[in-house]
């Protein structure tokens, strides 16, 4: 991957290239991308987890609050998880589903890793799903969507540009080589684009301060966004809004790596072997869908939406005194996802609604 990278600046005007053009390539590279390589990226043996991993109990919960949205709605009960990973969301959710005898429900999965399509195949083996490697590969046979878009840990690992405020400019941090071939970070004055967004979603930087810049996950929400005709857009992830943002634990940023479960403050070290993540500008996620009518209906933290839709009501009695006992293990699980010390309290549910009248 690194001599892909390296490749990729040496050919590039002025011998730099954008954050983002290098997430683009250490992620989603075809054959040397992080998300294509084979190997198991969640859970205990990869590095990361996801709350829809700690237990099956998440997706039984979503399997309810789906099936009142397509209720609202009155339409077909089609549901598009955008990043599927290894499954286990859309095994939990189909698991449930057929558990409360729920009408036919049809499962799109959009996953373009080779290693978690065959994980999702083994896994939804016997339910009625399909597969695409890309939303432009859907939308290609589905030129108009009735149904509900899902995304878990999806918008945060979209490529970002990144601008750093000088005291006299905003400038754009860049990824470039040193003397030895190694991966560095230079400096350049920021185009009219970046600028443009930072005064729309931001004001005026403080002098020093760094940020994420999410121009390709806005062009994108607007091709979803038309794309919809009728449904509801969910996104589950890590975020802040406008205010947030100036919290002095975000002043550098924060685009970050993960390998084995160890947060890695370089990202431009591993490429292609860890996952690379920055926090979702929620404001711009907002607006985006208001653009396009499809407004905000709900904005909370993950920890008060699991509480609200009734995850308590899944707790089951002990009836073996055996820790290890599947009952204690499912209560354990729910008690991880709703205490205070739990994935659940920095995650942010964010639901949005599009009824075809605007």
């Amino acid at each position: 991957m690194l001599s892909v990278i390296r490749e990729s600046i040496k050919n590039a005007p002025g011998g730099s290239i954008s954050y983002a053009a290098f997430m683009e390539m250490a992620l989603y590279h075809p054959e040397h991308g992080y998300y294509q390589m084979n190997k198991a990226k969640i859970g205990r043996n990869g590095d990361f987890y996801t709350s829809s991993t700690t237990s099956a109990v998440y997706g039984a919960v979503w399997a309810d609050v789906f099936y009142s949205m397509f209720s609202e709605l009155g339409i077909s009960c089609v549901l598009c998880e955008i990043g599927a990973g290894d499954g286990s969301f859309a095994k939990s959710v189909l698991d449930e589903w057929k558990r409360k005898g729920y009408p036919p429900l049809h499962y799109v999965v959009v996953e373009s890793s080779p290693y978690h399509a065959e994980q999702i195949g083994m896994k939804l083996e016997g339910f009625c799903w399909s597969r695409f490697s890309s939303l432009e590969e859907f939308q290609s046979v589905c030129p108009s969507f009735n149904g509900i878009v899902f995304g878990n840990e999806l918008l945060d690992a979209l490529p970002v540009h990144v601008v750093r405020q000088t005291p006299a400019v905003l400038k754009e941090v860049r990824v470039a080589l040193n003397e030895t071939g190694e991966l560095m970070e230079v400096a350049v004055h920021a185009d009219d684009e970046l600028r443009k967004w930072v005064e729309t979603y931001q004001g005026d930087l403080e002098p020093g301060q760094t940020m994420e810049v999410p121009l390709a996950m806005a062009s994108w929400l607007s091709k979803l966004y038309e794309w919809i005709e009728r449904g509801f857009v969910v996104f589950v992830d890590y975020g802040y809004i406008r205010e947030e943002w100036r919290q002095p634990e975000v002043r550098e940023g924060s685009l970050r790596g993960y390998y084995r479960h160890q947060l890695i403050l370089n990202p431009l070290s591993r490429p292609g072997e860890m996952d690379l993540t920055s926090h979702v500008h929620w404001d711009c996620v907002r607006k985006a869908g208001e653009n396009f009518g499809c407004p905000t209906t709900c904005f909370q933290s993950q920890q008060e939406f699991l509480l609200e839709k009734g995850i308590l009501n899944h707790l089951v009695a002990n009836v073996s005194r055996d820790p290890f006992s599947p009952e204690h293990k499912k209560n354990r699980a729910i008690r991880s996802l709703i205490m205070d010390n739990s994935i659940s309290r920095y995650f942010q549910i964010l639901i949005q609604k599009k009824d075809g009248c605007c």
